[in-house]
């Protein structure tokens, strides 16, 4: 029978980052991942999301806390603004050099098989963050974070998206934190919810941080439906 033990995946405890002397970014930040959970990650621009995923693997280094990690295998996808999609590679050139020999399975799981011979630099956003997706399944994760992977898709796309995400974190039984500016999407899609503002303002299932103050104080003027630029999946 399995434990509380057995199944943390990840504990960040006490977490503070500093980018400048006494100006925290991360201000003593604490939560927990469990094995096949799926964590969306919510807050304003600047409030600390990116920092916090770059901190759990290790590209940034805490000046206060801990985070215990039981993964074998972790995988970050980074914001589109920080990817360099003008490779000059075709898709399978591109799968094959950062993906497993199975990546093939999981073009077939992202309906990205037809796009093989498709050069990198020509696909959409949508198209290419389900190529990364693809080439991260193939490295077998237990946890894959996703920062913001949905910007730039319009709102069918983004749909097909989370669809995609929950289905495939079924399926294979993977941890995901999810950072997201789609507040309507995500309390629809997701198993809890961590709200940060440099400092964790409120976590928990969708409908308890929907209803908590924190929330409402933070997103009270958000919570109208986004609509996003056109980018569309095929």
């Amino acid at each position: 029978m399995s434990n509380k033990k057995d199944s943390l995946l990840l504990l960040v405890s006490k977490v503070s980052v500093e980018y400048k002397k006494g100006k925290k970014i991360l201000d003593n930040v604490s939560f927990e991942v469990g094995r096949g959970e799926l964590i969306s990650l919510i807050g304003l621009n600047g409030t600390g999301k990116t920092t916090l995923l770059k901190t759990i693997v290790g590209l940034i280094k805490p000046n206060s806390g801990k985070i215990i990690s039981n993964a074998e295998k972790m995988f970050y996808i980074p914001q589109k603004s920080d990817l360099d999609t003008s490779f000059p590679l075709t898709v399978k050139e591109f799968c094959e050099l950062f993906g497993d020999k199975d990546y093939e399975d999981f073009l077939l799981e992202t309906g990205m098989e037809k796009f093989l011979d498709s050069k990198v630099a020509s696909l959409s956003g949508g198209q290419f963050q389900r190529i990364l997706i693809a080439v991260a399944l193939s490295k077998k994760p237990d946890l894959l974070l996703l920062d913001e992977p949905t910007t730039g898709i319009d709102v069918a796309g983004e749909q097909s998206f989370y669809k995609l995400i929950s289905d495939l974190k079924k399926k294979y039984e993977i941890s995901m934190i999810l950072v997201s500016h789609d507040i309507h999407l995500v309390m629809k899609n997701t198993d809890k919810v961590l709200c940060i503002s440099r400092h964790v303002c409120c976590q928990g299932t969708p409908s308890e941080v929907e209803s908590s103050k924190e929330f409402q104080e933070i997103f009270g003027n958000h919570l109208t439906p986004y609509v996003h630029k056109h980018d569309h999946v095929h």
